[in-house]
């Protein structure tokens, strides 16, 4: 919102004056101002925009009288030279030489990415020079600006400020969207911080801010990084769309989109790579491959709102200003409009409005992955729960008995005491056999209740398969154990007052005592003790290898 401010509110300083460029020549490293000035007079030897060389391009007409003895602020577009002089001429007099370095780390620099020098006339101007060292003709395309250095403050600062604003969103951005990868790893998220952080690369080298970070960056490598980021983001922009889309993108489509990130991705590279010789058939070339790639994401967005995918709206909508704007970076290559036609900033502009919008449909996206998420977690956790929980008795099964007493073990730390109770109820089948299934169901569920009641909150109590329970007591000993088991057997009868619908059963108990370390054998212990007190007559409570402890009257 700030950045729309920002743009909204008029400036407050008087806006810099463009030069009107005459005429553009090539020639060799050695000619000098008074050789040149015929040919850019007759305009003799137009620099073709292949031609690698010394450049002079020639600005006849002052749009404003320059005033004598005052200071102006020169600004020119920042492109690949070695270094840059500048003459002023007036009618009478010699000409005024000034030298730039736009390789040097103390250079001056201007917001927007122009190269920015003071001059001051000693005399009237009718026109300015510019020659140009090492340059390539191709990359020369905004005219240069020039207003009263006083002015000027205030320009940059406004400058300044809208940039800055830029490219702290674009970092908060990926910064927010960093920390969501975090917590949900989706490989959308990583081609969308990609793509930002592209766009950030962008914004920092369009802005100049980048001479902060880096002040021995010279021109050729800050325009080396704006060429390499804003083709790569053409490759990282399609990888989102598909991901992000999902399943609803065709397997062609996503073939033929993956070959154009590919295409795009080698373009970057290839481009600050490749000798100075190839620099122009490499540029005509990434802008095809660029302009190929923002017509194929565009055209992959538009199905998807024609095919109703949720949230492609709000990716059109996002992506209509940089698509828009993106697009006519090649056009202005193939001279299908003009090169006034992109306003500075224009594109740091498109793509934070990008980075606002977009982030809407991405955080949603991970809203609504959580909440699956989140079920998801929940359904498992529910299908764990019912794998550990017998259906009948609603205790633990076999499986969750197991699982319990390693949970119990592990938060102990080291092998801590444990009784376990194996409980049979007697004569079972025969019951089962005279009153049918469900009663023998409604007993089995009576029989587990008043087991898990009895043993108390710190017994893990399981339904260990037909009518068999087994009851772990920590921290419990042989005698104390068989003393909790003898108050199962003998409160059993009695509970069934309540129930007259149901026989009373009785129940046999075996119990053994050890270490967490060592529950199988404790197991084994109590069922020979189970299977002792059956074959005494059932309905006792038998200790492993000891003697009957409790029996019931005869």
């Amino acid at each position: 919102m700030l950045l729309l401010l920002f743009l909204a509110a008029p400036s407050r300083a008087a806006e810099p004056l463009r030069l009107e460029e005459g005429c553009r020549i090539a020639a060799d490293a050695s000619v000098q101002l008074p050789a040149a000035l015929p040919r850019l007079d007759r305009c003799e030897g137009r620099a073709p925009k292949d031609h690698i060389g010394t450049i002079w391009v020639d600005y006849p007409r002052m749009p404003t009288d320059l005033t004598v003895a005052k200071t102006w602020r020169l600004v020119l577009d920042n492109h690949v030279s070695s270094a840059v002089d500048v003459w002023l001429i007036g009618s009478k007099g010699p000409a005024q030489h000034y030298r730039y370095d736009p390789n040097a780390p103390d250079r001056e620099w201007a917001a927007g990415n122009y190269l920015s020098m003071l001059v001051s006339p000693e005399r009237p101007i009718s026109r300015i020079v510019v020659r140009l060292a090492d340059a390539r003709s191709h990359t020369y395309v905004r005219a240069p600006k020039i207003a009263r250095a006083r002015y000027f403050v205030p320009i940059e600062r406004d400058q300044a400020s809208l940039y800055g604003i830029g490219v702290g969103m674009l970092a908060l951005t990926i910064l927010f969207h960093l920390s969501l990868f975090v917590a949900m790893r989706r490989r959308f998220q990583l081609y969308y911080c990609a793509h930002v952080g592209l766009l950030l690369i962008y914004g920092l080298s369009y802005s100049g801010i980048i001479h902060i970070l880096w002040p021995s960056l010279t021109a050729a490598q800050n325009s080396a990084l704006l060429g390499f980021s804003m083709t790569a983001a053409t490759a990282t922009g399609i990888g989102f769309v598909i991901e992000f889309l999902g399943n609803s993108t065709p397997v062609w489509l996503r073939r033929w989109a993956a070959g154009g990130a590919f295409a795009s991705i080698a373009a970057a590279v290839v481009g600050v790579i490749v000798p100075e010789s190839w620099s122009y058939a490499l540029y005509m070339g990434a802008n095809v491959i660029a302009l190929h790639a923002i017509l194929l994401t565009a055209g992959i967005v538009l199905r998807a709102c024609a095919v109703r995918v949720p949230m492609a709206s709000a990716i059109a909508l996002a992506w209509a200003a940089p698509m828009t704007v993106s697009l006519m970076y090649p056009a202005r290559t193939f001279g299908l409009i003009g090169d006034g036609a992109l306003l500075d900033g224009l594109m740091m502009f498109a793509a934070t409005i990008e980075c606002l919008i977009l982030s809407l449909p991405v955080a949603s996206r991970i809203r609504n992955l959580r909440i699956e998420h989140e079920r998801a977690h929940e359904r498992h956790v529910m299908l764990e729960r019912q794998a550990q929980t017998d259906a009948l008795t609603g205790l633990a099964n076999r499986r969750g008995f197991g699982e319990a007493l390693a949970r119990a073990a592990a938060g102990h730390g080291e092998p801590m005491p444990i009784a376990l109770l194996v409980i049979d109820i007697d004569h079972f089948k025969r019951v089962n056999d005279q009153h049918g299934h469900a009663t023998g169901d409604a007993i089995l569920r009576h029989v587990a209740a008043h087991v898990a009641r009895v043993a108390g909150a710190g017994a893990i109590v399981a339904r260990h398969g037909g009518e068999e329970f087994v009851v772990a007591l920590r921290n419990h000993d042989l005698m104390r154990a068989g003393t909790i088991a003898e108050r199962i057997r003998v409160s059993m009868g009695v509970t069934f007052d309540t129930e007259p619908a149901l026989p009373s059963v009785t129940v046999s108990i075996g119990v053994a005592a050890g270490f967490s370390d060592e529950v199988e054998t404790i197991l084994a212990d109590a069922d020979c003790a189970l299977y002792r007190a059956k074959n005494e007559g059932r309905n006792k409570v038998m200790l492993a290898d000891g003697p009957l402890m409790y029996a019931a009257a005869a």
